[in-house]
């Protein structure tokens, strides 16, 4: 709830409600000067009513859902309510259903009349429109589930007729008409719950019914607020000035102005006012709190709410009078802070829903639209001066941004809008506003000298400090937007880069105060359906029967082959790295990897791991994350070579004889080909794909590229990166094999485990669950069922394989992890 004080003017000029501070000149037909002229009626689209009318609509959705599920389930209790209300009198039923009638129509002619005197006709054509609409829609739903007595819909509904047209007709008057008394609210909901517990009772209709006849009289009424618009019945402009000349600001209505709103679709104006007390003539910005403009804000507050944790969220949806309260102690703090801020002239209740805040307008632009010779060494110093005061008293802005501050002409800073600020802020938001400050600065004049900047004014420590801070996410909207709209640039990349290179002890490790993210959103619902997909592979699972010497050879076999992948990933990394690494610290990192993909989707916990093995053992953060990916290029291209390798002879088929005939790649690599052929040609014709394919592909040339081409110029190195980027996947398809010789006591080809294998790490790495588990075991069963193993053997030999590769191993990764970590190598 931002304050005034800003320099935002829509082009200064007069609005057209100030005629209602003026009178009109008088003439022939006018009336006298002092006979007050009744105020023009506007209409406005609330976003509160959208929002309530959503609501509406899908709470009857769901209770239409609920009545058809339940009925479908043999759940119907119509007939148990009838059979335990046969000992209540009928005619009392009946009393009480006529008086509900009764006061359910009555209650809203009552308001209409009372409106009609108070000359507030619009409101009851309005009124009179949604019980039209809605008497027709619940006549139309009695209609339909009429002719369809006997389908679901129907009998969910809660039988032929569910809709209780009086009251779909009587909440639809009172939700436009609203309650002028207590006491009215209090007949009326009381009659109707009296009214539809009565109808229940006598057999006539379902609860369903009777709720959902509500839900319609309001979703009718709401509809049509949001098609037509509701009558403005907020406090006009005659009646906030004359609150604000009852705090001693007599206010010259000709001057009005009309301000951009502010957010929360607060109303703000700029005007001229007299001090009572001295006589003097300032100007005044205005900022008018709606409760019903705040109304709107609020799914957007629940999503940050659930979105973000601690400090990070914003405050909750207070109510108007604790909002108020805020910004006023929030001002104040500020202006004892020693940072100049509009000062704060009045704070006035207009009137239950409305407030007044009053500041003294400040004649200066914001920052924002400044010239960029105007952003000069002592403005960097100011700002980041205006920062550290800021901090120095626990004092976070949450949106300090260029617009928030102005540079009057005497070359001083002002902070305005300081309504969504926190007192006694946690140092985290402190560093969250210089971290997007910092961010706002480098969008301007470019990252090198707002970093430059704030080095020489701070020191490179504290400009480290804000570097966890820096996550799009945690900052506003304007800022987040812009971030989007120069993301070839890479800002945030950037001056994490500069400040690195200035300290390079600075911890970039982000802090988590994102708590739910799409991410997360879409590891729910891929693991479900991956866990769902397993379910129906493993039916048929059996417990191994390891009895033979044979199966326990094979199994030690799966063994040795699943700790050589820990071995061949780390020659991997030793061979994409030019400085010599411990092999045993390098083997011992890959082991801690295990335990980290435990709580890490694919391999995003291996690749955390080993950037951070590489930082801590020398190796500069920049050059650490070239590495990694520059093994990952590699075991990618090996990956594909061996991919092809296995499916030729996996698909190749003999002469009577036993001699090989041909070789014949299987048709699913084949149709992987073809679909990436078919991609292919789509990104070159589409020029959009073309854009954004080029986008994500030109770091890796511009950084990547060159570090291969430094590992291919030492053979020793290209040796070991290549070995063992070639050594992981065949290691993998021999432990598979052992697993399934092992289970079935048969020989199978280790060909067709290699496709089947690498097939399922493709397919599994797109389930984003920790170590890919439930796609990686559907997707080895429905592969080696595919090869010709029954599916029993094939669930249990995945189980093994599973146990061998992914679960064991956590145990030795969790030593390995916290060795690592206390020697300093992790």
């Amino acid at each position: 709830m931002p304050a005034g004080g800003g320099s935002a003017s829509r082009g200064g000029e007069p609005i057209a409600a100030s005629s209602e501070a003026t009178p009109r000149a008088a003439g022939p037909a006018a009336r006298p000067p002092d006979t007050p002229q009744p105020p023009r009626l506007r209409r406005v689209r609330l976003p509160a009513d959208r929002l309530r009318l959503a609501a509406a609509v899908a709470l009857a959705l769901l209770l239409a859902a609920i009545g058809i599920v339940g009925y479908r389930a043999g759940c119907d209790l119509r007939p148990e309510i009838a059979h335990r209300a046969a000992a209540i009198p009928r005619f009392l039923l009946s009393v009480v259903q006529v008086g509900a009638f009764l006061t359910v129509i009555g209650v809203p002619t009552l308001l209409a009349v009372e409106r009609l005197v108070k000359r507030e006709a619009e409101q009851v054509v309005d009124a009179v429109a949604a019980v039209a609409l809605s008497y027709l829609a619940a006549i139309g739903v009695n209609l339909v589930t009429s002719h369809y007595v006997g389908s679901e819909l129907s009998q969910g509904l809660g039988g032929p007729t569910p809709m209780q047209v009086h009251l779909a007709v009587g909440v639809a008057a009172v939700s436009i008409l609203g309650f002028s008394r207590s006491w009215m609210r209090s007949l009326f909901y009381s009659a109707a719950g009296l009214g539809g517990l009565a109808v229940v009772l006598l057999g006539d209709d379902s609860v369903t019914g009777v709720l959902l006849s509500i839900l319609l009289g309001r979703i009718v009424a709401v509809g049509w607020l949001c098609a037509r618009g509701a009558v403005d019945t907020r406090p006009g402009v005659r009646r906030v000035l004359e609150e604000l000349n009852r705090a001693g600001l007599r206010a010259h209505p000709g001057t009005l102005r009309v301000l951009d709103p502010g957010t929360e679709g607060t109303r703000r104006f700029r005007v001229s006012a007299e001090c009572a007390a001295n006589g003097h003539r300032e100007v005044l910005d205005l900022s008018v709190l709606d409760q019903g403009q705040r109304a709107a804000q609020l799914p957007s507050r629940l999503w940050q709410w659930i979105r973000l944790r601690g400090p990070a969220r914003r405050r909750s949806f207070l109510s108007l009078r604790r909002s108020v309260e805020s910004e006023v102690l929030m001002a104040m703090a500020v202006a004892a802070a020693g940072v100049r801020t509009p000062a704060l002239r009045a704070a006035r209740q207009v009137d239950q829903d409305t407030a007044l805040l009053a500041y003294d307008h400040v004649d200066a632009p914001r920052v924002r639209d400044l010239p960029h010779n105007a952003f000069t060494d002592r403005f960097h110093r100011e700002v980041w001066d205006l920062w550290q005061r800021l901090r120095s008293r626990q004092l976070a802005h949450r949106e300090l941004t260029l617009d928030h501050l102005l540079l009057d002409r005497n070359g001083r800073l002002w902070l305005t809008d300081v309504g969504y600020g926190a007192i006694t802020a946690e140092d985290v938001l402190c560093r969250l506003d210089g971290a997007e400050l910092l961010v706002c600065l480098a969008l301007r004049v470019g990252v090198d000298r707002a970093t430059e900047q704030a080095v020489a004014a701070l020191g490179p420590g504290t400009v480290a400090s804000l570097l966890p801070l820096m996550q799009p996410i945690l900052f506003t909207e304007e800022t987040a937007k812009a971030l989007k709209r120069e993301r070839a640039l890479d800002v945030v990349g950037t001056i994490r880069e500069r400040i690195i290179a200035l300290h390079p002890e600075a911890d970039v490790q982000p802090i988590m105060l994102e708590r739910v993210r799409p991410r997360t959103v879409l590891s729910v619902v891929g693991g479900a359906i991956a866990f769902y997909l397993l379910a129906t592979q493993l039916t048929g699972f059996q417990v191994p029967q390891l009895d033979t010497w044979q199966a326990w050879a094979w199994v030690g076999g799966a063994v040795l082959a699943s700790a050589t992948t820990y071995v061949a990933a780390a020659l991997n990394l030793i061979g994409c790295v030019k400085e010599r690494l411990p092999f045993r610290t390098a083997v011992g990192a890959q082991v801690a990897a295990a335990f980290a993909g435990l709580v890490a989707p694919g391999a995003v916990g291996g690749l955390a791991v080993n950037t951070r093995y590489l930082q801590r053992a020398g190796i500069p953060v920049a050059r650490a994350v070239t590495s990694v990916g520059v093994s990952q290029v590699i075991a990618f291209a090996c990956y594909l070579l061996l991919l092809l390798l296995f499916s030729a002879f996996a698909g190749s088929r003999q002469k009577e004889g036993g001699s090989l005939s041909a070789v014949t790649p299987s048709a699913t690599v084949t149709g992987v080909i073809v679909v990436l052929a078919v991609l292919c040609v789509l990104i070159a014709a589409v020029p959009r794909l073309r854009m954004m394919v080029m986008k994500r592909v030109r770091p890796l040339i511009t950084d990547v590229w060159p570090e291969v081409l430094q590992v291919a110029r030492s053979p020793r190195k290209l040796v070991q990166a290549v070995g063992g980027a070639l050594a992981l996947p065949l290691a993998a398809s021999v432990c598979l094999w052992a697993s399934v010789n092992a289970v079935s006591g048969s020989d199978v080809g280790l060909a067709a485990m290699g496709v089947a294998y690498l097939v399922a790490k493709a397919l599994g790495s797109l389930v984003p669950t920790p170590g890919g588990i439930g796609g990686i075991e559907a997707a080895l069963t429905a592969g080696l069922t595919a090869a010709g193993i029954p599916s029993a053997v094939a669930a249990t030999a995945v189980i093994v394989f599973r146990l061998l590769t992914w679960w064991l191993p956590v145990i030795p990764g969790w030593f390995a992890f916290t060795t690592l970590q206390r020697r300093g190598a992790l």
